[in-house]
């Protein structure tokens, strides 16, 4: 028996799931790491308990302060866990789009939840004005830290001596493909720089969702939950990235549903468009090769968005 007082302590070390069956014989091996059996149900656990404990070494985070930052969901819901853990207040900067299950969650943390409805006239897209508003918020409310996922290097950090060692201890002999889905960039550049820096030569996939732009394209709107900028963000270091892919909404969608009704397990819309570029690299791979995506969060929270057939 594993007993803890802290939570915050079972971040990371998540399992990782054999997709054999899935793909016709011949194809290569393919595995999925499931980050949603993070305690806050999200990769961003890793990201968001770092960029903490980080700013509380620099000062920056002081007791007592308030943890104020723009999100469409998943790092939210892990800043507002962490904040209840260790004491802080928490805003979360969310728009019309965040589903009421997120809101939920993070008001069921202690965490004040600002909704705004400016919209972008060009696109429709509500980052700008979310975005503002946090960092309105950070310079006058007293004591306020936010940790800006976007360029806080704290954010890729966090995977390079973690999530990277753990892919590399899952397996005999390092993945020959690793496809991460990109939001803030910051897993794909860590893991990306955590397997080189240990010498594996991994071929590092990223995956958008077309109406983003951070591999190029055509900035609108986007309807993956977590995936989707309109700019590049600073974490990303194309360095690491080998290759990368813009994928339709529908294919995210039809594939976690596929994988639902085979495998047993619900994952997130972003987990899909990873899978769903992580099968066309298995199939045309030989099968002595291996194939691992990242599953960002589990699927629960999606299940009236892209589970249902309503």
């Amino acid at each position: 028996m594993i007993l803890d007082n802290n939570i915050l302590a079972h971040i990371g070390n998540s399992p990782v799931l054999s997709l054999q069956g899935l793909l016709p014989a011949g194809s290569a091996q393919l595995f999925v790491k499931l980050e949603g059996y993070n305690p806050g149900g999200s990769i961003k656990d890793r990201a968001a308990l770092n960029m903490i404990l980080e700013a509380e070494k620099s000062g920056k985070l002081k007791a007592g302060g308030t943890i104020v930052e723009s999100t469409s969901g998943n790092l939210g819901a892990a800043l507002a866990m962490i904040a209840a853990v260790r004491g802080y207040k928490c805003v979360i900067i969310v728009d019309p789009r965040t589903s009421q299950h997120n809101i939920s969650m993070l008001k069921a943390f202690g965490a004040q939840v600002e909704i705004v409805t400016e919209k972008n006239p060009k696109d429709g897209t509500y980052q700008e004005a979310r975005i503002k508003r946090a960092h309105y918020l950070a310079d006058t409310l007293k004591n306020a830290y936010m940790p800006w996922q976007y360029g806080n290097p704290w954010n890729p950090a966090a995977h390079i001596d973690t999530t990277a060692v753990e892919i590399l201890n899952d397996f005999p002999v390092a993945p020959d493909v690793l496809v991460a889905a990109v939001s803030t960039a910051g897993q794909i550049t860590g893991i990306g720089k955590g397997v080189r820096k240990r010498g594996a030569k991994t071929k590092i996939v990223g995956v958008d969702v077309k109406g983003s732009i951070v591999f190029g394209g055509t900035k609108g709107p986007t309807a993956v939950t977590g995936m989707g900028l309109g700019w590049v963000p600073a974490n990303l270091d194309e360095k690491v990235v080998d290759a990368a892919f813009l994928v339709d909404t529908q294919p995210c969608f039809s594939t976690v549903r596929i994988i639902a009704k085979k495998f047993g397990i619900l994952l997130g819309g972003s987990s899909g468009a990873s899978l769903f570029v992580a099968i066309n690299q298995a199939l045309n791979l030989a099968s002595d090769k291996v194939v691992l995506a990242i599953s960002a969060d589990r699927g629960e929270k999606y299940l009236d968005e892209f589970y249902s057939d309503a």
